[in-house]
């Protein structure tokens, strides 16, 4: 499948359903333990009513322990996320890679009629399946190669995925890097 037709696909072909899910009242300890034992990176507050928000991995690295606090004592309202961000499950990856880029998040919510039905990230939507990823050699023009984000043209592929992981995805990812996802 080439890029295009990826980017056309439908949010709800990336997305997970086994989201973790915390109170606004548990403590960080309690869902960072919960997001550990899962492998999530990410935990949505209070799904079974209205979502509340979420915390994040860096959430609780840069509001909890850059700042002091006893992640035991800390409560998940304090330094959640608020309010998720989402998209429709029936939406095109690429508005969903443009809404991520353009709120500076790495993850929406899923929804569909109005419910919180899974999450997708970016790690998802870009490098798709574990089997699957984004053929550079598809971005290549006789000018050079095009960025899938912003149309920005670069001169080679070094380039690209410099551009790609400065200003869309954060450092590393096409590197080879999951380790910030």
């Amino acid at each position: 499948m080439g890029l295009k037709e990826s980017l056309e696909e439908k949010v709800s072909q990336h997305m997970s359903t086994g989201y973790v899910e915390v109170g606004k009242s548990d403590t960080v300890t309690s869902a960072a333990k919960a997001m550990m034992k899962s492998g999530s990176t990410e935990a949505v507050v209070d799904a079974s009513a209205a979502v509340q928000g979420i915390i994040t991995e860096r959430d609780i690295v840069y509001k909890v322990v850059a700042a002091g606090r006893d992640p035991s004592r800390t409560k998940v309202g304090d330094v959640m996320s608020s309010p998720l961000s989402t998209v429709d499950a029936d939406s095109k990856v690429l508005e969903a890679i443009s809404k991520m880029s353009k709120l500076g998040v790495r993850r929406l919510g899923v929804t569909k009629g109005g419910k919180l039905v899974g999450m997708v990230t970016q790690k998802a939507v870009v490098s798709g399946p574990t089997t699957q990823s984004i053929g550079l050699p598809e971005l290549s023009t006789p000018k050079g190669f095009r960025c899938p984000y912003c149309d920005a043209m670069l001169k080679d592929r070094n380039e690209l995925s410099k551009h790609i992981d400065q200003v869309h995805l954060g450092l590393g990812l096409l590197e080879g890097d999951t380790s910030k996802w």
